[in-house]
């Protein structure tokens, strides 16, 4: 068994790639679909979307400190989290990656992040997440099994 997943991507450099590669293609190539920032009927809910994001990504991280296991993915998992976020989600913190991308899209009125948005979740979902699952599977065993079939992926 490995040390840890052999994840394709460290998942906190796709978070950042994206909305600057967003940003780049925004003043490259605008596409004006969105209204314009600061536009109530957008940036409300890419400010929640952006809230969420820091939730997800806050609770994810105690959920493992509290656990005692690593917060890094390409380190070994000590322990399976069930707690906080992840009794809803397995992924809270890559979700809180692509709610990011939709928040920053919507309150910066970045069309470019919502494509963004969507090459993230293929980038974590094909990349890392299913990597993770199937190390996850080798290092718990049907502990690991039973989560994956009593919580979503995703949502």
């Amino acid at each position: 068994m490995a040390d840890g997943p052999d994840i394709a991507v460290f998942p906190p450099t796709v978070s950042v790639a994206a909305p600057l590669a967003a940003v780049a293609l925004e003043w490259l190539v605008p596409v004006g679909l969105l209204p314009a920032p600061g536009t109530p009927i957008i940036l409300i809910p890419g400010l929640l979307f952006l809230v969420g994001a820091g939730a997800l990504a806050i609770s994810g991280d105690r959920a493992f400190k509290a656990a005692g296991t690593n917060v890094d993915p390409r380190q070994a998992a000590l322990t399976l989290v069930r707690t906080g976020p992840f009794r809803v989600t397995r992924n809270p913190m890559y979700l809180g990656m692509v709610l990011l991308q939709l928040g920053l899209a919507l309150t910066f009125s970045l069309d470019w992040a919502l494509l963004g948005a969507v090459c993230v979740w293929l980038i974590l979902h094909f990349g890392v997440v299913l990597r993770e699952e199937a190390y996850l599977v080798s290092r718990f065993g049907d502990a690991y099994r039973d989560y994956l079939s009593e919580t979503r992926r995703w949502l």
